[in-house]
């Protein structure tokens, strides 16, 4: 897989993490906060971990076509 689709699942990810913050702040319930920080910051936090990870894997590959 190349680096621009790893980014691109990985703002997927982000993007999918936004969209479950927004909705769990949508009811007005002392509940929603929890479903925000239960259900959205994971997501969120996971996404943001695949972009870098994804970022250190392409820099640490090798450019001149060898095997480490």
């Amino acid at each position: 897989m190349n680096i621009e689709a790893k980014l691109r699942r990985a703002g997927l990810i982000v993007a999918l993490g936004l969209l479950l913050q927004f909705l769990s702040l949508l009811p007005l319930h002392p509940l929603a906060f929890i479903a925000f920080v239960g259900l959205g910051v994971p997501v969120m936090a996971a996404g943001v971990i695949l972009y870098l990870l994804s970022l250190v894997h392409h820099a640490e590959a090798p450019r001149d076509g060898s095997t480490r």
